[in-house]
């Protein structure tokens, strides 16, 4: 009898359970990486601009004034997914850490509850290493070689998720990318604004949630978040990261679905906090089952009365980046202190521009807030190595460094090394290099212990060609940080460029000690090896890297030529063959692959090979000129003047436009003088 009557009892905690299962919601998550609250209708954005994501806000309830916890992807969504804070999250800076292993994380409780939980993510920073694939059954971060994955491509795997079969009901979380700077979109998606590019982007991500939400079944309940703004130049900052203002930790907050009030913006206070506490409720999870201080945003909107917060706000970039003094704050909604070197507080209400510091003299209804200004760490989170995928995105986290507060320079005092670096880049790419150069100079003159200034300096006269002043600049950031790869990688090249190879070798060594799956490292050693003689090495390099999947399309063209010197034909064309399929300039892997042929005395199919390259991309200039010195090697004069005409008749750089016309009037000559004998 006591054993029926066990059977019975877990008989119906099964159909308890069961039909809790059958009454909750879907559940999508989807976060919009760097979009500021300002560009949707809510918040005071145009209606033309997202039009979806402003349909789905009206149908659904805004919550106003919704923080984030810092202006980064990683700490921010690491409290949008777990209720906890960056403090007791341990995930502070972009790249660095784990998430603390006794905090909870949504997807576990869903997943408790039954949920079939999944995620797609846009980019590397919120890669698995850091900890917030917990609780997901599926966790889609793979980025393969791209830097990040485009908005249509994240819709596609999503709207896979949610077809695909499942047991009991779903959450999905979705992170879009494309707002995020270099910013990405389609060229139907183009705006014509002040802020053209970002707006763009925003535009693009817009019709990428209307195609999701067309996707999905009616029972699902929809939160739409952004992790942080874009600072757009408020406050003499370009992008995000550094400051505390509005315009980064102002983010979207809505819901829209089943049992969510209708029409509905609320005006208090609220933060990413209580993103995980609301879904978690949504699915009939008790508040006890998740960490921090969220609240059920529901409830506000339905109507509760807000309890008194004060959310705490950081931002660890100026450390880890340019040796500034972090920045800490603390919000109530109304009011905003921040400290730094020195502390500043800003009015919300009265002053949402934020240009007036009220810090000499509080209101006093604002001195109470002061008190929960977060304490000063002991210690800088920014320990450890730096996934090199972060690169792309922009972040150029400097390891290690003493953390001594009081004798780090006011970030305030030093955004003009912000907007420095931001528009010498932008002079770079357009190859004003004289320009980009003098403006780094005088921002690495007034800012000295900045290694990333430093590096910008440094990278800059390397690609001026101007290698000795380079190295110079690029040892003084590595005084500064001695754990940045990419400033020894820069070095290296310096240093190649000033035939000092076995000094290049070593910065080189250096780099790839520091982080093996630097692939700009890798290749560079990696081909010196294969110029010195030392095969072996150079195979282990690339072949490691290959297999860890960091390879690029230069790693495979180092391996081909490797192979084809080693008498390994057949492996050699496989390499080569993906080299030019991977390359961004795939005439430009084409030619080298011919190059290799010549190199190794294997003329007749490096001629097949530059011949080939003249019809796939007949107006690549310096095929012409190999077929024309092969030509003129073999004494068939005529031939080489025909292959040398072509390529002028193309795009060919100043100097050696000019060494060819000279040789094409030698051979004119010489033909002329042939004809009158």
């Amino acid at each position: 009898m006591p054993f029926r009557r066990m059977l019975l009892a877990l008989a119906l905690a099964l159909a308890a359970r069961t039909a809790a299962m059958a009454q909750s919601p879907n559940l999508v998550l989807i976060s919009l990486d760097t979009v500021r609250a300002d560009r949707l209708a809510p918040w005071g954005g145009s209606p033309d601009l997202a039009p979806n994501l402003n349909a789905l806000a009206a149908r659904g309830s805004a919550f106003a004034s919704c923080f984030a916890p810092a202006p980064l992807t990683l700490p921010s969504h690491a409290t949008m997914l777990t209720g906890v804070f960056p403090e007791v999250s341990g995930l502070r800076d972009n790249g660095f850490g784990t998430l603390a292993p006794g905090v909870p994380t949504l997807a576990e409780v869903l997943a408790a509850r039954g949920y079939t939980t999944a995620a797609v993510i846009a980019a590397p920073v919120l890669d698995d290493q850091y900890g917030l694939n917990r609780g997901f059954g599926s966790y889609d971060d793979d980025m393969g070689a791209a830097v990040y994955r485009p908005g249509n491509e994240v819709t596609d795997r999503a709207i896979a998720r949610i077809r695909a079969p499942r047991k009991g009901p779903l959450f999905l979380f979705v992170h879009y990318f494309d707002a995020h700077f270099p910013y990405n979109w389609p060229p139907a998606f183009a705006r014509h604004t002040k802020d053209a590019d970002y707006d763009s982007a925003v535009a693009f991500v817009d019709s990428e949630v209307g195609r999701l939400m067309k996707a999905l079944p009616p029972d699902t309940v929809v939160a739409v978040v952004s992790d942080h703004g874009e600072g757009l130049g408020d406050h003499g900052e370009p992008t995000h990261g550094v400051f505390l203002f509005q315009a980064t930790v102002h983010v979207v907050c809505f819901l829209q679905g089943p049992g969510v009030p209708q029409g509905k913006k609320v005006s208090g206070p609220t933060s990413l906090c209580d993103v995980a506490r609301t879904l978690a409720a949504l699915a009939g999870a008790p508040a006890s089952a998740l960490e921090g201080d969220g609240v059920d945003l529901l409830a506000l909107a339905r109507g509760s009365a807000p309890p008194f917060r004060a959310f705490p706000l950081e931002s660890w970039v100026p450390f880890s980046q340019y040796r500034w003094h972090p920045l800490f704050g603390v919000t109530d909604g109304r009011y905003k202190w921040v400290r730094g070197k020195v502390d500043r507080l800003y009015d919300l209400a009265s002053d949402p521009g934020e240009t007036k510091n009220l810090a000499a003299a509080p209101p006093p209804d604002a001195k109470a807030l002061k008190g929960k200004l977060p304490a000063q760490p002991a210690a800088a989170p920014s320990q450890g190595k730096v996934d090199p995928a972060l690169l792309g995105l922009g972040y150029a986290p400097a390891p290690g460094g003493s953390y001594d507060p009081a004798s780090l320079p006011d970030p305030y005092d030093r955004a003009f090394v912000l907007q420095a670096i931001t528009e010498a880049r932008i002079e770079r790419s357009d190859g004003d290099l004289g320009k980009a150069v003098a403006r780094l100079k005088s921002a690495a003159e007034k800012d000295t212990g900045d290694p990333s200034v430093w590096f910008e300096y440094g990278e800059t006269l390397r690609r001026a060609g101007r290698y000795t002043e380079a190295v110079a600049a690029l040892e003084r950031a590595l005084t500064i940080s001695p754990q940045v790869y990419q400033v020894w990688t820069s070095k290296g090249h310096a240093l190649l460029a000033l035939e000092k190879g076995e000094e290049a070798a070593r910065a080189y060594e250096k780099a790839v000690a520091l982080q093996p799956d630097f692939t700009p490292a890798v290749n560079a050693l990696a081909a010196y090896y294969l110029d010195t003689g030392k095969s072996e090495r150079a195979l282990t390099l690339v072949e490691r890297a290959i297999a860890a999947g960091t390879g690029d399309f230069n790693t495979y063209l180092l391996r081909g030529q490797l192979f084809l010197m080693g008498q390994r034909t057949g492996d050699a064309a496989k390499d080569f063959e993906l080299a030019v399929r991977l390359s961004p300039h795939p005439e430009e892997t084409l030619k080298e692959e011919a190059d290799t042929y010549v190199a190794v005395k294997r003329e007749a199919e490096g001629e097949a090979l530059y011949v080939e390259g003249t019809r796939r991309f007949p107006a690549y200039a310096p095929n012409y000129l190999a077929l024309g010195s092969l030509s003129l090697k073999r004494g068939h004069a005529d031939e080489a003047l025909a292959q040398f005409r072509k390529a002028l008749g193309l795009k060919l750089d100043a100097p050696t436009r000019r060494q060819v016309e000279g040789l094409v009037r030698k051979l004119e000559a010489g033909a002329g003088g042939a004809a009158s004998k």
